[in-house]
């Protein structure tokens, strides 16, 4: 003989129905939140490797073939003095610009290979999941701020530089690197300034 539901266990499963219709919302809502911070972490972290990256080239294109401090051409304080060979404060055997190179201009130039800042300029990488762009790197070079006679004299150099990322020949690059949401708005931001120092040879061994 079949037994019939009792009105008390209709009630427990009325109870235990509505307890999973209560908590399968809260459970999508935390994975979703879950998988939002997933995608903002991967993509700060994919932001400081690229930044590691690019922090590892050559500082201009012509640093590629030469070792020198590069001329920039506009008569600034931290300039490499042709006539002697070496910048304000350098002496024989120290990093020089000898072979009175000019810094490149920042611009495409048609190298392939990314083997110095420049080449990173104005490029964008996407990250894409099932066809759908989940965050883009951008990354921007330009010329910023340097230091002037004055700030040597009064021994007040400034290391808080600007946001500027122009076009005019100075001895400091800044390479930023964004992160923007599928919407276009930045979400993360990292700078990374690059000075034009040239190289050192001890032993051979490029320094």
């Amino acid at each position: 003989m079949k037994k019939a539901i009792t009105l008390i266990e209709l009630i427990f499963t009325i109870v235990i129905i509505a307890a999973v219709f209560t908590t399968i919302p809260k459970i999508i809502y935390v994975s979703n939140k879950s998988l939002e911070f997933s995608k903002k972490e991967d993509s700060i972290f994919n932001m400081m490797s690229k930044m590691m990256d690019i922090s590892l080239k050559e500082y201009d294109e012509n640093n590629t073939e030469y070792d020198d401090i590069l001329l920039t051409g506009q008569n600034l304080y931290l300039d490499c003095n042709t006539s002697t060979g070496y910048r304000k404060g350098g002496f024989k055997g120290s990093r020089n610009c000898l072979n009175e190179i000019n810094e490149s201009d920042i611009s495409d130039d048609g190298d392939t290979v990314y083997d110095d800042v420049d080449d990173y300029d104005g490029t964008e990488e996407k990250t894409t999941k099932n066809g759908r762009t989940e965050y883009t790197l951008k990354i921007k070079v330009g010329y910023t701020d340097e230091w002037g006679e004055s700030d040597y004299s009064s021994q007040t150099l400034n290391y808080t530089f600007t946001n500027t990322t122009g076009t005019d020949k100075k001895n400091i690059k800044r390479i930023n690197v964004s992160v923007k949401d599928s919407s276009g708005n930045i979400i993360s931001s990292l700078s990374y300034y690059s000075a034009n120092i040239g190289h050192i040879k001890i032993n051979s061994v490029q320094w």
